[in-house]
C-alpha cells in the first residue's frame, strides 16, 4: 500500500493592527495569493487555516493550533504563509518553529514574500533579521498606542467598556461617565451607612433586603457582559460580597474623579500587573459626583481604621497553622479566620461562604481556635499513644474503617471473583460451540447474531467486575501500607506538647467543620480529621461553654437580631 499523501497547510492571519496600519492584505487576499502559489508549485492536496483578528505575538490562536495538532499527527508536509510576519512577530518563538519545530517534524516551510523555502539552505540566511524587525514593528505599535493612551487618561478620559457601578456611559462621549438612576441611589446609601459605622456584612444584608442587583448581575443584564451561569437563582442576583463593597467605597470615581493606569501590560505576553498609587494617572472634577469629596475620604478614613485595628488584633496568633486544612462540612468552603468581639481578642474560624455571602448559602460552623487546637492535639495525641503502646491495634482500627468504606469484604470479593472467572470460562466454550454450529449450518444467521450479541454482552459486564475486584484488592493492599506508615508517622511524634504548622500538614490532609449544636448553653460540635493517607479514622466531638450564650440569654439575642433584620427591610422597603 502507497503511503499517504500529506496535504499542504496554506496560513493566514491578520491582526487589527495590521488592518490600522495597512501594512497587510486582507484575510480574502492572502487565501487567494496562497491558493494560486499552492497550485503553481503544485502544493497539493492543501487546506487554508485562518485566524483573522489574532495578533501575531498570540501564538495559541485556534487556526495555528489546528495546524500544530495537524502536524503532530502526521497529516501535514509542507505550510506557506504570505511572509515571516504571518507565522507571527515574537522573533524568538517564530524562530523556534522554523529552525527547530518544523525541521525536527519533516515540515517544509515557505514564506512567499520574503523568499524562505526550508527545502534551500541558502534562502533562511536573512531570516533571523526579519524576524527581528516583524517584532520591532510589534513593539513599535504597541509603544504608539500606549502612549495615546497616557495621553488620552491625563485628558480624564474614562477608558473602562464597562462603566461603574452607578454610572452609564454618556451618549453623547463614550469617554464621559453621567449617574445611573437605577442604582446612583444605592452607591450614596452605601456611603451613608459606612459614615454610621456600619460594617461590610450588616452593609450586605441591607443591600441584599433592598434588592440592589450587583454590579455583575446588572452589568450581564444590560447585555455589557455575559455572566449569567453565576446567577442560579433569584437571590443570588442581590447577594452582595464584602471585596465588592470595599472595592466600591475606595473607588474615587464616586468623588467625581477619573483614575486610570492601576494596571499595565507586559509586552509579548500581554499580562496585566498592578502599579502602585504613584503611578496611577488621577485627574479630577471629570464628571457628576455621587457623593462629595469630604464623604469619600471620611468613610476612607474609617475603613482604614477598621482594618489596621483588625490587624494589630490579629497580629498575636500565628496566621498558618491551620491554613489549607479547614473546610466547612456542609459547603465546602474552606473556613475564614477572624477576631470575635473588639475586646477579647479572641479568634474563631467560620465558613468562608458564610462570610461571603451570609446566612442565604450556609450557617455560622462557628469554632474558636483554641477549642479547635485542643481538641485536634487532643485526637493526635490519642492516636500516638496508641501507635506507641499497640501499633497493630491502632492498624487494625484504620483496616476497619476502610473495611466499611468499602463495597465488599475480601472473602466476599474472593469468591465473586471466582464465580466472575469460571463463568467466563463457560461463556468462552459455548461461544466456540456456537461458532462450530453456524459453520455447520446448525444455527441460522439470525440465532448465530443474537446468541453472540448475548454472551459478548455478559462477557463485558464480568470483566468489568473483575476489573472492579481486582482494584479493589489493591486498595485494601495499599491501605494496609498506608495504614502502617501513618502509624509509624504518629510514633515518631509521640506526645504532642505543641502543635505546629509542619506538624498538622505532615500528619493530616484535612479537617471538615460540622455546625454546632448548643444544648443547655454548650456547644456541641464535631470534627472530621482526615489523616494523610488513610482519610478519617473514627469521629472527633467536643463540647464547648466558651462565649456560647445559654438559656433566656439567647432567646432575647434571637429576638433582637430579628427585630433588627425587620427595621431593616421596611427601611429598605421604604426607600424603594
Amino acid at each position: 500500500m502507497s503511503a499517504e499523501v500529506k496535504k499542504t497547510a496554506l496560513y493566514c492571519r491578520l491582526s487589527k493592527d495590521d488592518e490600522r496600519a495597512g501594512e497587510s492584505m486582507s484575510i480574502e487576499n492572502q487565501k487567494a495569493m496562497l491558493i494560486q502559489y499552492a497550485k503553481e508549485h503544485g502544493l497539493v492536496p492543501f487546506e487554508l487555516y485562518v485566524d483573522d483578528g489574532y495578533s501575531g505575538l498570540n501564538f495559541e490562536r485556534p487556526g495555528f493550533q489546528k495546524m500544530m495538532d495537524d502536524i503532530v499527527a502526521g497529516k501535514i508536509g509542507t505550510v506557506v504563509t504570505k511572509d515571516l510576519s504571518r507565522l507571527g512577530r515574537d522573533h524568538l518563538k517564530v524562530g523556534q518553529y522554523t529552525e527547530i519545530y518544523f525541521p525536527t517534524h519533516n515540515i517544509r516551510y515557505v514564506a512567499v514574500y520574503d523568499g524562505v523555502d526550508t527545502s534551500d539552505e541558502h534562502s533562511s540566511d536573512f531570516a533571523a533579521i526579519k524576524n527581528v524587525m516583524n517584532e520591532f514593528y510589534s513593539r513599535d505599535n504597541s509603544r504608539k498606542i500606549k502612549a495615546s493612551i497616557k495621553v488620552r487618561s491625563k485628558e480624564g478620559k474614562y477608558r473602562t467598556t464597562v462603566p461603574p457601578y452607578g454610572y452609564l456611559k454618556d451618549p453623547e462621549d463614550h469617554n464621559h461617565l453621567i449617574p445611573d438612576p437605577e442604582t446612583a441611589g444605592f452607591v450614596r446609601k452605601i456611603y451613608e451607612l459606612v459614615l454610621k459605622g456600619w460594617g461590610n456584612h450588616r452593609i450586605r444584608d441591607y443591600l441584599r433586603e433592598a434588592r440592589a442587583p450587583i454590579p455583575s448581575w446588572l452589568h450581564t443584564k444590560r447585555g455589557w457582559i455575559d455572566k449569567s451561569s453565576m446567577f442560579p437563582d433569584e437571590q443570588s442576583k442581590y447577594i452582595w460580597r464584602p471585596d465588592t463593597l470595599r472595592n466600591l467605597i475606595r473607588n474615587r470615581v464616586y468623588c467625581g474623579d477619573t483614575v486610570n493606569g492601576k494596571t499595565s501590560t507586559i509586552f509579548k505576553t500581554k499580562k496585566h500587573t498592578r502599579n502602585g498609587p504613584e503611578d496611577w494617572t488621577v485627574v479630577e472634577d471629570t464628571h457628576e459626583p455621587l457623593i462629595s469629596r469630604d464623604t469619600w475620604e471620611r468613610a476612607n478614613r474609617m475603613i482604614e481604621v477598621r482594618r489596621r485595628d483588625y490587624k494589630e488584633g490579629m497580629a498575636d496568633y500565628q496566621p498558618t497553622l491551620f491554613r489549607g486544612l479547614l473546610k466547612c462540612y456542609d459547603c465546602g468552603y474552606a473556613m475564614s479566620r477572624r477576631r470575635y468581639g473588639s475586646r477579647n481578642g479572641r479568634i474563631i474560624y467560620v465558613c468562608g461562604r458564610y462570610a461571603t455571602y451570609g446566612a442565604l448559602r450556609c450557617s455560622q460552623h462557628k469554632l474558636f481556635e483554641d477549642d479547635l487546637v485542643e481538641a485536634v492535639k487532643q485526637d493526635i495525641n490519642e492516636k500516638a499513644q496508641l501507635a506507641l503502646a499497640d501499633r497493630d491495634r491502632l492498624v487494625s482500627m484504620i483496616m476497619a474503617r476502610h473495611k466499611a468504606d468499602s463495597d465488599a469484604g475480601s472473602e466476599s470479593a474472593a469468591s465473586v471473583s471466582r464465580q466472575c472467572r469460571k463463568r467466563l470460562d463457560e461463556i468462552d466454550r459455548m461461544v466456540d460451540q456456537l461458532y462450530e454450529d453456524h459453520v455447520m449450518g446448525v444455527l441460522s444467521d439470525e440465532n448465530y447474531r443474537r446468541m453472540m450479541e448475548k454472551y459478548q454482552s455478559e462477557q463485558k459486564d464480568l470483566r468489568e467486575d473483575l476489573e472492579r475486584l481486582e482494584h479493589a484488592e489493591k486498595e485494601k493492599a495499599r491501605a494496609q501500607v498506608d495504614s502502617e506508615r501513618l502509624a509509624d508517622l504518629l510514633a515518631d511524634y509521640g506526645e504532642v506538647d505543641v502543635l505546629t504548622s509542619e506538624m498538622l500538614n505532615m500528619l493530616i490532609d484535612r479537617i471538615e467543620v460540622h455546625e454546632a449544636e448548643i444544648i443547655d448553653g454548650t456547644a456541641y460540635q464535631q470534627l472530621d480529621i482526615y489523616y494523610r493517607f488513610v482519610g478519617m479514622i473514627d469521629e472527633t466531638e467536643y463540647a464547648s461553654t466558651t462565649f456560647y450564650k445559654s438559656g433566656a440569654v439567647v432567646n432575647a439575642s434571637k429576638k433582637r437580631a430579628e427585630r433588627h433584620r425587620k427595621e431593616r427591610t421596611e427601611a429598605a422597603k421604604a426607600e424603594i
